[in-house]
């Protein structure tokens, strides 16, 4: 099943516990052989590509890093009363060979592992590298759904720079990038996470005059959590055949998430943003990608800690929503 995953290569980063009960078991014992992985199963790949930075410190080894991440905690959520790994299953697939200095090689390869993925039925749970991925992934998941799709954008920016210097794939250009193309409309985008100091007003500007949802973390906290969970849900459900979910660490506030490019005051606070991922799972979001995370300045590994428990939240929503959808409650 897995021989047409060309360009991943094979990555270690798992910590495996010398427990012999695996109930108490941590994700890294209980890794799914990819070639055991079925329909509906969570595939687990990096892109560990940053392309041109503006700052030292890139998203190159995110992948790395989710997964000690990851190895920490345990796939069962009380909330939801589900186990993801025992429903569903859940697969390290290893991370696309990228060509450092060559946009079109990485992002040609990440389109096509990401496009196999879904093709064998399984649920893709991505990690960065910078934004600049999500522009290949988005494409191939918008081409699995006939270019019918929506998505909710996490992100103190709006990723809708023309280029930055010449370079129309900088990590700031994504979302211009799939909007030009016809790969996504802008009323089936809802961007979250805008705030302080750190945007251009012409970007903003012209976002708003393209038709997208912005939420300034203002609108977030005058509209409130549970308001902008279902208004989100229905920009990216409004008439699409799937939704995703792309998360860029500088969406949530510096004091909880340091360890990215860019970070900065005033957003999300954890238990927002698991409530949010967490519903919009439940509500049928088809693939997520994490970016922009640094684990070489993630000196606490609180930043690591909590991207990884956000995976985890959409890999339990999306697995209670397949177990009830199927009547197997």
């Amino acid at each position: 099943m897995t021989e047409n995953l060309k360009y991943l290569v094979q990555r270690p980063g798992w910590d495996v516990q010398s427990i012999s009960d695996p109930a108490f078991a941590k994700m890294g014992s209980l890794l799914t052989p990819p070639k055991n992985l079925k329909k509906g199963g969570f595939a687990f790949f990096g892109i560990p590509f940053e392309g041109l930075t503006i700052n030292p410190i890139g998203g190159k080894n995110g992948p790395d890093g989710l997964r000690k991440a990851l190895s920490k905690l345990r796939p069962y959520s009380p909330d939801l009363d589900i186990d993801f790994i025992e429903n569903n299953g859940f697969a390290d697939l290893g991370d696309i060979e990228v060509a450092y200095m060559d946009y079109d090689v990485t992002l040609e390869r990440a389109e096509s592992v990401f496009s196999e993925v879904l093709q064998q039925g399984w649920i893709p749970v991505v990690a960065g590298g910078s934004h600049t991925i999500t522009e290949a992934t988005l494409r191939a998941f918008s081409e699995a759904h006939n270019k019918n799709i929506g998505v909710v954008w996490f992100d103190a920016h709006p990723d809708i720079m023309h280029d930055y210097k010449g370079d129309k794939h900088y990590c700031g250009c994504p979302l211009m990038r799939v909007l030009e193309t016809g790969h996504i409309k802008t009323g089936n985008v809802a961007s979250f996470g805008l705030r302080g100091f750190a945007n251009a007003a012409g970007e903003i500007r012209e976002g708003r005059e393209m038709g997208l949802y912005f939420y300034t973390m203002d609108d977030f906290y005058e509209k409130g959590l549970k308001q902008c969970i279902r208004e989100a849900i229905d920009i990216a459900t409004d008439g699409t055949e799937a939704f995703y979910i792309t998360l860029d660490a500088d969406a949530i506030d510096h004091t909880f998430a340091p360890a990215t490019q860019y970070p900065g005051p005033g957003g999300f606070q954890p238990y927002e943003m698991m409530k949010f991922i967490r519903e919009l799972a439940v509500a049928g979001a088809g693939a997520i990608d994490v970016v922009e995370y640094a684990p070489l300045i993630d000196y606490t590994g609180n930043t690591g800690s909590l991207l990884g428990t956000l995976l985890c939240e959409f890999m339990a929503g999306a697995a209670w929503r397949m177990q009830n959808s199927s009547g197997n409650k």
